[in-house]
């Protein structure tokens, strides 16, 4: 990345930050059953992750950002607001990433996945969450966001931009564990269950994201 490029994504950064301090956040918990011995594998829509971002920068929270050149983007600014990085994807990296991923939660990390991220479809959920959650030995807790004021993109996962002054509910909802085994069919129902958890979690609280 060259020293313009950094100067110029450093400057807005500072935009950012500027415009995070006028957004209002509000954390609702749906459930009180959390493993408080087991690390958290946040499981987030792509389209909710600006607002989920600076929900909760400064808190060393580990996620994982594709290799490509948006992705270079995306690790200045996670690094800026106070994430632990792990670069790879499904396609490049993939199998190095989780093993890295995880091994910072056993450090003492939650992460935070885009489920279906990088690109798509909306709505499906990648293993790659599922193999995280095994590795690390953790639990999954869905989450969605509800935006009182947004822009939402005609991209393919909606993105959402919420207007400055906005509120933002986080909605966290009830804690999935995931089984030892990694045999594929165990792998494509746990997949299965928790993007039915999503969806449902979507259409009460997030409904204007359908």
């Amino acid at each position: 990345m060259s020293f313009g490029t950094k100067l110029g994504l450093t400057l807005l950064f500072f935009i950012i930050r500027i415009y995070s301090w006028t957004l209002r956040f509000n954390a609702v918990y749906l459930s009180d059953e959390f493993d408080n011995n087991k690390k958290k594998v946040f499981a987030i829509w792509h389209g909710h992750l600006l607002p989920l971002v600076l929900y909760y920068k400064n808190t060393q929270t580990m996620t994982i950002v594709s290799k490509s050149k948006d992705g270079d983007i995306a690790d200045f600014f996670l690094k800026k607001l106070g994430y632990k990085t792990v670069r790879g994807s499904s396609s490049r990296g993939g199998s190095e990433a989780l093993m890295n991923a995880a091994n910072l939660m056993g450090s003492g990390l939650d992460a935070a996945v885009t489920i279906d991220g990088p690109k798509g479809p909306k709505f499906s959920v990648k293993p790659g969450v599922i193999y995280l959650a095994k590795k690390a030995g953790g639990e999954i807790i869905p989450v969605v966001c509800s935006v009182k004021w947004y822009k939402k993109f005609r991209s393919w996962d909606n993105f959402i931009l919420p207007a400055p002054f906005s509120k933002i509910n986080i909605y966290f909802g009830e804690n999935m564990q995931v089984a030892e085994p990694m045999d594929r069919e165990t792998i494509k129902y746990e997949t299965e269950v928790l993007r039915e958890k999503m969806l449902e979690l979507t259409r009460v609280y997030s409904k204007d994201f359908l």
